[in-house]
């Protein structure tokens, strides 16, 4: 009888592994913790070859071999072994092996397609990250798992429009610190590859910039700014700039964390990313903070309960023990399970947050987005915040992610390589631990008297009516410490006019004739109290201020509109770009050179 073995393991260049021990160093892990965090990728082996070209999605194929244990068949092809007894090499979790029915003329033919559902054993662990190519030569042909077919989703969202303040007078919309759409967006132009313009939210790319804002004065929340520019892509408009930053709280506060981690056969591709996503949050975390690991795929698995964050060893321990992969995404299971968790171990003194590390292609147990948002609604009253950090570019589900985070009192991330994780899971980690505000609304009412028309640039998906902006049963995002939320409105000055009729409704706006803008929040704090901030813009105020965080906020305006191919693009184009570009270098104000800032990636966008 002829045995056939199968070895799993990832190839990775030398350059990108020596990348990937220098990320485990910066986190501050010792030199024999990079060892075992670089050498096995939870059980399975890394590969590293010379010859290998730099990745720069990060997204590394499972590959295999099939070992014989007699030497008469190394090196032949699988055919001739099947023919001559042996089995074929056994298929790797996610590839779908093709059943055939017989023909009445005998042919055999292919009819459906049958996905494995349970999970791969584990396999067989080896301590050595180095092997030599010509180990290759005498393995049996190789399986490459290859994205084929490209099923990611979002939502697609109509533009919002011009209005007169007279018609609609109030730009309504929940607060958005998701960043999600700019990680996507700019690795893919750091791949050189075309964007899905549906999965870019213009609101994303402004609010991802660290823009230098005041910080809320005594027992204040939010502190509330307003500036203007030139609009440049559109000549007879002008930019309004409103600015929101949140007060930073202590964030000594323990942190009771839950790891819930997909490990179904379309995440197999993202292992790499996803323990260097995990190993850099627990790296941030101290004596005393908890951490329990949850998997899921075809049924839940409590890897760990309650790890102490500061034991280092025990928590990479963990990490390691995590074997298998492959079969459905049962993820309403998964997370039925992990906010069950979390509530048996609720701490009122703690920050109990839920982390979900997926593609979200939840294809078992409740799969559509609208049974989704009833069910992560539910949870919001638990207490337990939720952070998701997704992975994948062929296959995500953008919409079921953005959807269970915007219900859920959460946030959505998404990883492609180790810059997104140090960015989001390391240098922004306490500020979207530590939330100060849930649900937060914020209006933009425009003074007719000053104001002819005006349109909210983004925010589609988070676009709200008055009702559900006075509603306090109304889910929306909330804001972390010290958190900014910005927002830019075009402009046309003037005296508005009624485009449509109202049998009742009067213009008072000679009533406010010092005021430009009225700017109202609503949010609950924390225990759950309805509270708000107001400001009232005046003529001299916007007219007079420095408009210096504008003027970013108008050249990462111009970028969405041009990548989004807006229909209110006006004439901003890539030279357009390239023009406000330049204004930057030559300010000298800026690091435009960096690499991964959103200058370098918008010259790498107009270079494509």
């Amino acid at each position: 009888m002829i045995e056939n073995k199968r070895r799993e393991y990832y190839e990775m260049s030398e350059v990108q592994f020596e990348e990937m021990k220098s990320f485990y160093k910066k986190l501050g892990y010792t030199p024999l913790q990079v060892k075992v965090l670089t050498d096995f990728c939870f059980g399975i082996k890394v590969r590293v070859r010379k010859e290998l070209p730099y990745n720069e999605s990060w997204s590394f194929p499972l590959r295999y071999e099939n070992l014989q244990n007699r030497g008469i068949f190394k090196g032949m092809p699988p055919q001739s072994v099947s023919m001559m007894g042996g089995a074929m090499p056994p298929l790797p979790m996610g590839v779908s092996k093709v059943q055939s029915t017989a023909q009445p003329n005998g042919v055999q033919m292919p009819s459906q397609i049958e996905r494995p559902l349970m999970a791969m054993p584990a396999p067989e662990r080896m301590f050595s990250s180095y092997e030599s190519s010509s180990d290759k030569a005498a393995a049996m042909p190789e399986i490459i798992m290859a994205d084929s077919f490209n099923t990611a989703e979002t939502h697609v969202n109509k533009e919002n429009e011009v209005h007169s303040p007279l018609d609609d007078p109030k730009a309504i919309f929940s607060a958005n610190v998701n960043t999600a759409s700019w990680d996507y967006l700019r690795s893919k132009i750091e791949q050189k590859a075309r964007p899905d313009k549906s999965f870019v939210r213009v609101e994303e790319i402004i609010n991802s910039y660290l823009y230098d804002l005041p910080k809320p004065k005594n027992d204040e929340l939010f502190s509330l700014t307003a500036e203007k520019c030139d609009c440049p892509w559109n000549p007879g408009s002008e930019l309004m700039f409103v600015g929101m930053k949140a007060k930073e709280v202590p964030v000594d506060v323990r942190q009771n964390l839950v790891f819930l981690v997909d490990v179904s056969g379309s995440m197999q591709n993202q292992w790499i990313l996803v323990k260097m996503s995990l190993a850099a949050i627990i790296s941030r975390l101290k004596k005393g903070d908890t951490i329990s690991i949850i998997t899921y795929s075809n049924h839940t698995t409590v890897v760990e309960k309650n790890l102490d964050g500061g034991d280092k060893v025990k928590c990479i321990d963990a990490l390691t023990s995590i074997e298998g992969i492959g079969g459905c995404t049962f993820g309403s299971e998964g997370l039925e399970q992990a906010y069950r968790f979390l509530g048996e171990s609720y701490d009122k003194t703690a920050n109990n947050r839920l982390f979900i590390f997926t593609d979200g292609d939840f294809n078992f147990g409740i799969t559509a987005e609208g049974g989704l948002k009833d069910f992560i609604y539910k949870k919001r009253e638990s207490g337990i915040y939720l952070s998701i950090v997704g992975y994948g570019f062929n296959n995500f589900k953008d919409n079921k992610m953005e959807t269970l985070a915007y219900n859920g009192n959460g946030n959505y991330t998404f990883v492609s390589n180790p810059y997104d994780i140090s960015d989001n899971l390391c240098d922004k980690l306490i500020s979207n631990l530590v939330t100060v505000a849930k649900d937060v609304k914020i209006s933009v009412e425009l003074n007719p008297a000053y104001v002819s028309s005006y349109r909210l640039i983004g925010y589609e998906f988070r676009s709200l009516t008055q009702q559900e902006f006075h509603d306090t049963k109304k889910a929306t995002d909330g804001i972390g410490s010290g958190h900014n939320v910005v927002a830019l409105i075009e402009f046309k000055r003037g005296k508005a006019k009624k485009k449509y009729s109202s049998r009742y409704v009067k213009n008072t706006a000679e009533n406010h004739y010092d005021e430009f803008a009225f700017v109202e929040v609503h949010y609950k704090s924390p225990d759950d109290k309805n509270l708000e901030s107001t400001k009232s813009i005046t003529v001299k105020e916007i007219d007079s201020a420095d408009n210096s965080n504008a003027d970013i906020a108008k050249f990462l305006a111009a970028f969405g509109l041009c990548v989004t191919d807006s229909k209110y693009r006006g004439s901003a184009d890539k030279a357009m770009l390239e023009k406000l570009l330049k204004k930057f270098e030559q300010s000298g104000r800026y690091d435009t050179n960096k690499r991964y800032s959103h200058f370098d990636i918008i010259r790498k966008y107009i270079q494509l």
